[in-house]
């Protein structure tokens, strides 16, 4: 049963009638752009880090201070998602997505103009306004394109925007920045955020809102266990993960010995390693519905690959391969969480997905924070120690979870 006050999906109560997924071909086109989407968005939100030293110079600031619109962005997009998609739930979620990516285009441009930092600070936050709008929205919307029994696939797809975003957006956009100009790399986002809106407005259908709920109803769904344990879940393997890899730089170089001019390749494959987790995410989920059982493993796999990374020591070959492990298992998992949460409130999947945005992006912060004191304290050791602590402690709270509708 809904919430109070929540609109139901069959006809008979007035709410908006269902509407079919497109044909099969244009619906993986619509899936793709909307990937594509996620792609210029993600790269959007990360891309100061690779041109810190070049904003910095030329915005005459410190690179920590330029790296503050990277922390309030993310704090922004999580704090108000649940906020946002409560007030644009009677919206046509087509028409939202394309206001969306409108944003990042003019948010893009204005970043790649901005003369001064309170300028570029102002604009990266109005970004972060509505981008947690967009992750509360994308997998609701990728499970309508195409029909349900494709539905973990799809979002897979969506997701592996996320990785991509992290191996070529980043280093590309780092690239350019620094052959050129750290402006030249914004330009560059707009134009590709310009093509994924143009993308949508031609090939995504028009989806009207499903199951919006008003922001005082919002604490009501964590009373559905499934969603509650995910939420919780998501809280404590992020934070144990940015713990951990936020650092993983002076762990690689002073507990294994990798050479400084190694540590970018080593990174760069470790979010190879994520895209690979994110499509094979897709295939375990759907061959074994039981996401308990899936989710488990991929908590286990990463906390495993941690114990693993730390216990190799200075054994290069192997502490490569648990850290590709790493980031396989830790990239799969978003997809399996996101498709709990679908599930757990398949009612609500927007609001309960916006509830999900929030724990998932106030927990890096707080992970980096608890890496930072673990680091400053007792050194990259223990920081790979804390990512397993929580890892483990995330185990524990999944056996909580029941067994779950398979139907998306």
């Amino acid at each position: 049963m809904a919430p109070s006050g929540q609109q139901q999906t069959s006809p008979t109560t007035g709410a908006a009638p269902a509407v079919l997924p497109p044909a099969p071909a244009r619906g993986w086109l619509a899936v793709l752009a909307v990937a594509f989407g996620v792609f210029t968005v993600t790269a959007t939100e990360t891309m100061p880090i690779g041109l810190l030293p070049d904003m910095a110079a030329g915005l005459e600031v410190s690179e920590g201070t330029v790296g503050l619109t990277v922390t309030l962005y993310g704090l922004f997009a999580g704090v108000l998602a649940p906020v946002l998609t409560a007030a644009s739930r009677r919206l046509d979620r087509r028409h939202l997505l394309l206001v969306i990516l409108a944003v990042f285009v003019v948010g893009n441009v204005l970043t790649a103009m901005a003369m001064n930092y309170v300028w570029l600070m102002a604009v990266r936050l109005l970004i972060g306004f509505i981008h947690g709008v967009l992750w509360a929205i994308v997998a609701s919307i990728a499970v309508r394109l195409v029909p349900p029994a494709l539905s973990v696939r799809a979002t897979a797809v969506v997701f592996s925007g996320i990785s991509l975003a992290t191996v070529v957006g980043v280093p590309l956009g780092t690239i350019v920045g620094q052959w050129l100009d750290w402006r030249a790399a914004f330009w560059a986002l707009a134009a590709c955020s310009a093509v994924a809106l143009t993308a949508a407005a031609v090939l995504m259908p028009s989806m009207p809102p499903r199951g919006g709920v008003h922001l005082s109803e919002l604490p009501h769904l964590l009373k559905t266990g499934n969603l509650r344990t995910a939420v919780s879940v998501t809280a404590i393997v992020v934070i144990g993960h940015y713990a951990a890899y936020t650092y993983i730089t002076p762990f690689l170089l002073r507990n294994v010995g990798v050479p400084s001019n190694q540590i970018g390749v080593l990174l760069l494959c470790f979010g190879a390693a994520g895209v690979v987790g994110n499509f094979i995410a897709g295939p375990v989920i759907e061959r074994d519905p039981a996401l308990r059982t899936v989710v488990l493993a991929f908590v286990a796999g990463t906390g495993g690959s941690m114990a693993l990374l730390l216990a190799a020591g200075d054994w290069k070959p192997a502490a490569i391969v648990f850290l590709l492990g790493w980031g396989l298992t830790y990239s799969a998992l978003p997809v399996a969480l996101q498709t709990l949460v679908l599930r757990s409130v398949p009612h609500a999947r927007e609001a309960a997905t916006s509830l999900y945005v929030l724990s998932f992006n106030v927990s890096i912060s707080l992970g980096a924070l608890f890496g930072s004191l673990t680091l400053d304290r007792s050194g990259p050791s223990l920081v790979m120690i804390t990512g397993m602590v929580f890892c483990a402690t995330a185990l524990v709270v999944t056996t909580f979870l029941r067994p779950e509708p398979t139907a998306p």
